[in-house]
């Protein structure tokens, strides 16, 4: 059975609840009990406001790829201070509706640029990207929007990591840009064109799909199967059955519910079977 995480050395839960007598967690104390006084002689104390602005600024830093988890850390809050402004803490506890100003004020102030990381995976930043070239926009076109050298776009479609700032701008011109028709921006006709067949070309998916898997856009392991007729379908099906998940040719058509033959034509006569040794 695995135990929660104690809260960060300085906040009040801390030193109050958990008992720890370092000095940080003092300090902490001890600022919090001159807060709590203070805002008793100015007539403060428990005047709470909505919580909904606070609640729609966690959903930004999320969506800017932030968690709950980093932005509790960067305030020295317990995580599920912060997730209870977004979601319910618990079965029959209400999602919070109103919290102290201090609380709102410290998290409304931070930014983007507080926290984002210096390197992240860049799997979501070139869907992104070809999502927008999806809908005709133009790579070179995007470069300015996204705040780097036009010829550099092409670059971060080969790039395994990228920087937290440079994802975090693709994100912005992907939620700007990616409802809108590249033509209505001063794209030409023939550069949208010629954008989106060479989208087509490389299967690339465009916005409408990954809004269907909000989820997944992100996610390294999630393999898009846009443009893919039924038989490519298949087709990997049965390669996956045979390459990774080491069935033979013959049990990965009974899996399909296909002849042998079929089989046989999408992995080809010298295909993985002689590799692995192991297809019947």
């Amino acid at each position: 059975m695995t135990s929660k995480p104690l809260p960060p050395h300085g906040s009040l839960s801390r030193h109050k609840w958990h008992g720890c007598k370092c000095r940080t967690c003092y300090d902490g104390y001890n600022e919090w009990q001159r807060q709590h006084h203070a805002a008793k002689r100015g007539n403060t104390y428990n005047k709470l406001v909505d919580a909904e602005p606070v609640r729609q600024h966690i959903l930004q830093l999320q969506a800017a790829g932030i968690s709950t988890t980093k932005l509790a850390k960067h305030l020295g809050y317990h995580p599920a201070n912060i997730t209870s402004f977004v979601r319910p803490p618990g079965v029959g506890r209400p999602r919070k509706r109103r919290t102290n100003p201090e609380t709102a004020a410290r998290i409304l102030a931070v930014t983007t640029a507080d926290i984002i990381p210096g390197t992240i995976d860049a799997t979501g930043t070139r869907r992104r990207i070809q999502a927008l070239a999806a809908i005709g926009w133009p790579l070179v076109r995007l470069g300015p929007i996204i705040g780097i050298h036009p010829g550099w776009v092409d670059d971060l479609l080969k790039k395994e990591v990228t920087s937290g700032q440079t994802a975090h701008s693709v994100r912005l011109a992907f939620e700007r840009l990616g409802n809108s028709s590249p033509e209505r921006h001063g794209v030409s006709k023939a550069s949208a064109k010629r954008a989106r067949r060479r989208a087509a070309s490389l299967r690339w998916a465009p916005p409408k799909y990954w809004a269907r898997f909000p989820d997944a856009i992100d996610d390294p392991h999630f393999t898009p199967e846009y443009g893919l007729s039924k038989a490519d379908l298949l087709a990997e099906e049965a390669t996956f059955l045979v390459t990774v998940a080491g069935l033979t040719r013959t049990e990965a058509a009974i899996r399909l519910g296909k002849d042998r033959t079929y089989v046989d034509r999408v992995l080809g006569p010298r295909g993985p079977q002689s590799a692995l040794g192991t297809a019947a």
